[in-house]
């Protein structure tokens, strides 16, 4: 079937079932993202995966540094060391939960609020350019079905590992 859309020009590589195989393609757009990524942000010096971290802690101050670790898919220690610099730099806080206090509920300090603002408007820029070729509605179907796979696959990883998923998508604020 020359023409069609599993198939591509002969001077290119044709991918068949490489095409729906997700972790060739989540490692092929990652690599493709960095490289926006590490243009696009080369001048703000961010850690990686500091714009998750003040994202998630934006929009659910007070959240645990093990919820923040479970949502962002990250290993406990890894989130550890994250939030410590983070909050050396002066970007985040950390204080005991007044309801629990064998966690610390984690939240931005101004200068990390300022931040994470400054960030958001250049994700919301970024993200302008590479999803172009898209309409709204295909962009929407798009991140609409990424969540639900991202919903899926925690509550999976949760049954495997008898823990529980500190997912919620938007409906469940």
């Amino acid at each position: 079937m020359a023409g069609t859309s599993d198939e591509v020009q002969q001077d290119r590589v044709i991918l068949g079932p490489l095409r729906e195989n997700l972790p060739f393609l989540t490692r092929a757009l990652r690599a493709y993202i960095r490289a926006e990524n590490a243009e696009f942000f080369g001048d703000l010096a961010t850690e990686h995966g500091e714009i998750a971290v003040l994202s998630v802690i934006a929009l659910n101050p007070g959240i645990s540094q093990n919820d923040l670790a479970a949502t962002l898919v990250f290993k406990k220690s890894a989130i550890t060391k994250l939030v410590k610099e983070l909050e050396a730099r002066g970007l985040i806080e950390r204080a005991k939960a007044a309801a629990d206090k064998r966690f610390n509920a984690l939240q931005l300090t101004a200068e990390g609020q300022a931040r994470y603002e400054k960030i958001s408007e250049r994700v919301t820029a970024q993200h302008a350019a590479i999803f172009e070729t898209f309409s709204d509605r295909e962009r929407r179907q798009f991140f609409d079905l990424l969540n639900r796979l991202y919903v899926h696959l925690g509550e999976r990883q949760a049954r495997r590992t008898g823990t529980s998923a500190a997912i919620a998508t938007d409906g469940d604020d």
